[in-house]
């Protein structure tokens, strides 16, 4: 071998093995900065190749660089993509070796894509894939929630009336408008800003506010109006800060969402339940109990459906009480979980709660039914106080146990029913308010009722009375009047025959009309 394909072997083996450490399935990723070369590897075997033909493409549209046999783009062959021209070459003291890379020197951001590595006259016929990063030169990295400024200078001219226009990938960020205007994208509302006075200075830079995880990416800062056109590129990365919690709402690519959690089989003594999360990069998956304790659970199964990777987790679990699945990525500070209630067969269910009024008071009554084992059931109020027992009737059917449990109702207060059964370390509980005014209501209303009718039928005897009174010492005034004006020559016979049988009353000792009225008059009533 001579020297210069020793050197040339020595160059591509450090970079091929790192192109295979970062290999994503069938792809090779390569990573390089801009302005730099970059090698694109493509090994089919130990063949000569110098006879053969290999053609490379970037995202299966432009030629890149064809060979064919010794005829290729640097020595007359047309054909090739003008973005690729004098900047792309082969190894060819390397084909002999089945080694078809190539090389693309200063390269430029609009080089990051997919290339493929074709040969169409190989039986079978092989293709080969790599992607290619370009990183900006320029990298700003910050921490989660600070500011980041974006440098974008391009000259010392004043561009208070120029277009330019700032995107992260496709998405709008801020647009400078030749009126002065300013718009921004929705993502970035409210949080981007410019520096007006540094406009005349060329600076097109901007600050992005409370930056997020997000934010990160390669950003372009372009001149449209300019001719020709120019176009720079930032890279922002804005780094964790380390505490986990649910990025749902941040847009993150690649974050996990909510785990699915189901339950695959079932007896009265266990349950085996399942948890399957997806992501990229892949998250941890773990089954916790309610108290945030790790459960040994089966071996992970990573399965691949609809060209995305799932992770599957599965547990058995043997008493009641709530589940968490938790899925974790490390590279977001992401943390997001499923929980689920397991009931096993036998655990008490919501006690069934009632308030029943009697004649002595009302009654706080507690309702379990099919309980096994057998549970201990109480009426604790807001602070946690038990009340005492006024009845309870425990009835056991077979396996399973029936409980009512009452209490005085002594106080206005949320109570709660407690059901507990240690021996499958399960608990649960029903609330209610109970008023204890509102529960003789019915009796004061009854007896302010029934006052006001005493009253009433005693005010209208006393009325009554009081007119038929004035009626008698009325009609005695009229009757004195009348003996004050009878005639003179009136004889007693006269008088006699207009009220027979008063003077037999007189005689008799009867008192008169007039006698009995002065009577009933000073009666007390």
């Amino acid at each position: 071998m001579s020297p210069q394909r020793t050197s040339t072997t020595m160059e591509l083996l450090p970079l091929v093995c790192l192109c295979l450490l970062s290999c994503s399935g069938d792809a090779v990723r390569v990573v390089v900065e801009e302005g730099s070369d970059a090698v694109l590897p493509c090994l089919i075997s130990t063949e000569d190749l110098e006879g053969n033909k290999f053609d490379w493409k970037k995202d299966d549209q432009k030629e890149v660089f064809m060979y064919d046999a010794g005829i290729h783009h640097n020595n007359g062959r047309p054909g090739q993509d003008e973005q690729f021209k004098g900047r792309v070459s082969h190894f060819q003291d390397q084909l002999m070796n089945g080694n078809a890379s190539i090389k693309i020197t200063r390269t430029k951001m609009a080089d990051s894509g997919t290339y493929s590595c074709d040969f169409p006259r190989h039986q079978p016929r092989q293709t080969f894939n790599i992607e290619l990063v370009v990183d900006p030169r320029i990298k700003v990295v910050v921490k989660e929630d600070s500011d980041a400024v974006l440098p974008c200078l391009i000259s010392n001219n004043d561009i208070s009336g120029q277009v330019f226009d700032w995107k992260k990938g496709g998405q709008d960020v801020f647009i400078h408008y030749s009126d002065g205007r300013t718009t921004q994208g929705p993502d970035f509302t409210g949080r981007v800003s410019h520096f007006q006075h540094q406009l005349q200075n060329g600076n097109a830079s901007i600050k992005i506010r409370k930056t997020k995880m997000a934010d990160s990416g390669i950003y372009s800062c372009i001149f449209p109006d300019l001719r020709p056109s120019q176009t720079f590129y930032i890279k922002l990365d804005v780094a964790f800060d380390q505490v986990l919690r649910d990025r749902t709402g941040e847009n993150i690519p690649g974050a996990a969402p909510k785990p699915s959690v189901t339950i695959l089989d079932e007896t009265k003594d266990w349950l085996l339940l399942q948890c399957e999360a997806h992501g990229d990069p892949l998250p941890t998956v773990e089954w916790k109990d309610s108290d945030n304790n790790t459960l040994p659970a089966d071996t992970p199964q990573i399965s691949e459906r609809g060209g995305r990777s799932h992770i599957t987790v599965n547990v058995t679990v043997t008493k009641t009480g709530s589940y968490s699945c938790v899925a974790t990525q490390e590279k977001f500070s992401h943390q997001i979980g499923s929980q689920i209630y397991v009931l096993l067969n036998g655990a008490a269910t919501k006690p069934s709660v009632t308030i029943i009024k009697t004649d002595d008071g009302t009654i706080l009554q507690c309702e379990v039914v099919g309980a096994s084992p057998k549970p201990k059931v109480e009426w604790k109020d807001s602070s946690g106080n038990i009340l005492p027992v006024k009845d309870l009737k425990e009835t056991e059917r077979g396996d399973s146990y029936d409980i009512v449990l009452q209490a005085a109702l002594t106080k206005t207060d949320n109570f709660r029913c407690v059901v507990t059964q240690k021996e499958i370390n399960h608990q649960i509980y029903a609330e209610s308010y109970a008023n204890i005014s509102g529960s003789n209501t019915g009796w004061i209303f009854g007896g302010v009722v029934s006052l006001l009718l005493v009253a009433v039928v005693i005010s209208a005897v006393v009325f009554y009375y009081k007119n038929r009174i004035k009626q008698i010492h009325a009609e005695y005034k009229k009757k004195i009047y009348r003996r004050k004006t009878v005639p003179a020559e009136e004889s007693q016979e006269q008088l006699d025959q207009k009220n027979p049988g008063s003077r037999q009353d007189i005689a008799n000792g009867k008192p008169d009309a007039d006698e009995d009225t002065t009577m009933i008059q000073s009666a007390p009533v």
